[in-house]
């Protein structure tokens, strides 16, 4: 059985030192013959990279020379980043499994590999703790102004304005917090904002009710969530049903004293409405770690008001991320492999 691992975001002899990562794939067994590539599709312009397939998907894509050359033999192949166009599946004669180690499969021409009759797989919710930290950091953050009220940045006049004495000025016990889908992420950021004492209302129609229940989060419309909530998180995927879904007339019906968080998709909102909203008092602040455009220009309105704490979509990004990747898609890898063997029995 021959793996081939297209990496990105770490070196590949970084990755091969790495005891975790070792560990992981010896669990394969010594018939896994395992190949490393060096992604270089994203060396230029990541953000430019993420941003295209997120709109376009994978058939742009140029495939990558050492990639081609030995994806004829593989029988696995396992990307984070790296595109998988039709192009490349034509060529992958003798794969039959992909597997990605990302809960997005944008970069992935899906449709065309169940053609073929190769199984793609994901990892959904691989980020959702480190995703839910930054959100309740965010909720913390605008309640209290830490990051603006800073001593060490030497604005000392913020300790004497009411921007911050106001209804959402308050421990998180006293707020309410409304969760505009209800995945993986978001029951993360369930978990934690209930354990602060808050009150949680959650929209999301494709989330049965039991799981609403079991989480102790209330099932509400989007209106009357947006009408209620103190704090409102959004953690829906894009799509074409989903883009601008958070526009003029939703924030028209928030609270004055709504705080609105972002760590999902720039797409989800319409970011003109939202700087009005914000300039304007509509809402009375935001968390915001991602953007229209990434990185963000230095002009943009978002990064210039002293009522939007923003961080530069780090949501997903920490020390070991990659390894805890491959776990995931190593162990999705194994039962696909175990049931392969079942069948043939």
């Amino acid at each position: 059985m021959k793996v081939l691992i297209v990496l990105d975001s770490c070196p590949v002899s970084e990755f091969q030192q790495d005891p975790g990562a070792r560990e992981i794939l010896s669990s394969l067994g010594p018939e896994a013959e395992i190949e490393f590539v060096q992604d270089t599709l994203m060396d230029e312009d990541d953000y430019g990279y993420v941003a295209r397939i997120e709109k376009e998907g994978p058939e742009w894509i140029e495939p990558q020379k050492e990639v081609m050359e030995r994806l004829p033999e593989a029988d696995i192949l396992l990307v984070h980043w790296h595109a998988v166009n039709s192009k490349m599946i034509d060529t992958a004669k003798k794969l039959k499994f992909i597997g990605v180690m990302r809960s997005g499969l944008e970069h992935i021409n899906c449709s065309y590999a169940q053609e073929k009759g190769i199984v793609v797989r994901n990892c959904p919710g691989r980020l959702a703790n480190s995703v839910a930290d930054l959100a309740l950091a965010f909720m913390i953050d605008e309640t209290r102004g830490i990051t603006r009220r800073n001593l060490r940045l030497g604005d000392r006049s913020l300790i004497e304005k009411d921007k911050y004495d106001d209804a959402s000025s308050r421990p998180m016990c006293m707020l309410k917090v409304g969760l505009v889908g209800f995945g993986k992420i978001a029951q993360e950021v369930a978990k934690r904002v209930r354990a602060c004492g808050s009150t949680v209302a959650a929209y999301d129609p494709f989330c049965a009710d039991g799981v609403f229940e079991a989480a102790g989060v209330k099932k509400v419309s989007l209106d009357e969530l947006l009408e209620t909530s103190d704090i409102i998180s959004v953690h829906v995927r894009l799509t074409e049903d989903t883009k601008s879904m958070i526009g003029e007339k939703e924030f028209v019906k928030m609270k004055p004293n709504a705080i609105f968080i972002n760590t999902a998709r720039a797409g989800l909102v319409d970011e003109e409405a939202l700087i009005r909203a914000l300039q304007t008092g509509q809402i009375r602040g935001a968390g915001l770690d991602v953007f229209a455009t990434e990185p963000p220009s230095e002009d943009c309105p978002l990064l210039h008001m002293d009522n939007v704490t923003s961080t530069p979509h780090i949501g997903g990004v920490f020390n070991g991320m990659l390894v805890l990747s491959l776990k995931l898609t190593v162990d999705i890898l194994k039962d696909y492999l175990n049931s392969q063997k079942d069948s043939q029995k």
